[in-house]
């Protein structure tokens, strides 16, 4: 037996993990679910709630410094939607209300675990929204494009495939400001792929 090994000179290659500091881009595309609150958007006959569903895709991009194991960054996040609208009528009234896209802002932290990046987020939004309540048969108010700020959190896993490639697992809850008395929040469990450099 060589003596190199008697002696304890022998050792394992010793294992690599990512690094997730610098920029970071990527694509991603997922569901949403929207949640709207018509109880107030009539002054004569009350509304209900109701929910919608549908695809949505997008893109990010973001900034990470690392210390040791934990990892913290801020990201920007841009997301359209499909065909998210939510609509109740009954005898006296009507209200519909639609996501046509959506932007957020937020920080991010997390604690790296070899491949692996375990995170959360919390941040701004700011969403895009066409919207109409019709009573009688006169429109009470109504507006394409109307913006309306909120804020965002959730949770999310990068697991590193390639030194600078990653692939991105994530639940995002955000809460939007009412507009035209309408209450609406939205769910959306995503996936995604990204380079970072």
């Amino acid at each position: 037996m060589p003596e190199t090994i008697l002696r304890g000179g022998y050792s394992e290659t010793p294992p690599t993990y990512a690094r997730w500091d610098g920029w970071s881009f990527g694509g991603e595309f997922g569901y949403s679910n929207l949640n709207a609150d018509f109880t107030s958007a009539t002054a004569t006959a009350a509304l209900p709630k109701t929910t919608s569903n549908s695809p949505q895709y997008g893109g990010f991009i973001g900034y990470n410094i690392q210390w040791d194991d934990l990892v913290v960054g801020f990201e920007g996040a841009y997301d359209r939607q499909n065909s998210l609208t939510a609509s109740v009528a009954n005898a006296a009234a009507s209200s519909s209300v639609k996501l046509i896209d959506y932007a957020t802002f937020r920080a991010r932290a997390g604690y790296a675990i070899g491949q692996f990046l375990p995170y959360a987020f919390l941040g701004g939004a700011a969403g895009r929204f066409n919207y109409a309540t019709i009573e009688g048969t006169a429109q009470t108010s109504g507006r394409d494009n109307q913006y309306a700020g909120g804020f965002t959190a959730g949770l999310g896993v990068d697991v590193a495939i390639l030194p600078n490639v990653f692939v991105r697992a994530e639940y995002e809850y955000v809460l939007f400001s009412p507009f035209g008395d309408i209450r609406t929040n939205m769910n959306s469990a995503r996936a995604g792929i990204g380079v970072r450099f």
